[in-house]
């Protein structure tokens, strides 16, 4: 690899890892934005934009296994938030939809969350934000592979 490509990989690798640690803390924080959980927000806004999900397919969107998201889902399924029910199509399968309440909560968050990333990113252009967001797209599915 030439040198120039492997620092501007080390700058990547180091200004990820850097992202990550600020969002995690951020989210443990008094600064936090919110009031649900990133799991659960995450889990919301899925079933939000997607509709009635199996567990599996859950399990395998966030990388997690089974038994995991299942309790995840029995404690938000326990708030309110979400609905478990039979799948039409086979009873033995069960899926999870948006409650009215995890809508509400989901709409909350989203909006206090979008907010503050509207004035973190006040000084950047809209093509600026536009391509960090296509990035991050990609660097979400390269995560995945």
């Amino acid at each position: 690899m030439p040198k120039e490509n492997q620092k501007a990989v080390e700058r990547i690798e180091y200004e990820l890892t850097t992202l990550i640690r600020r969002a995690v803390y951020l989210d443990i924080s008094d600064k936090k934005i919110g009031h649900l959980e990133r799991a659960v927000y995450l889990l919301l806004r899925h079933l939000d934009e997607f509709g009635p999900s199996r567990l599996k397919e859950l399990a395998e969107t966030f990388n997690l296994d089974i038994s995991t998201l299942s309790r995840q889902a029995s404690a938000i399924e326990a708030k309110g938030y979400i609905l478990r029910f039979s799948d039409p199509t086979d009873g033995r399968v069960s899926l999870f939809k948006l409650t009215e309440l995890g809508r509400e909560k989901l709409i909350t968050d989203k909006k206090m969350r979008i907010e503050r990333y509207h004035t973190m990113l006040e000084d950047w252009s809209y093509e600026e934000k536009k391509v960090f967001g296509e990035l991050l797209v990609r660097m979400n599915e390269a995560l995945i592979d």
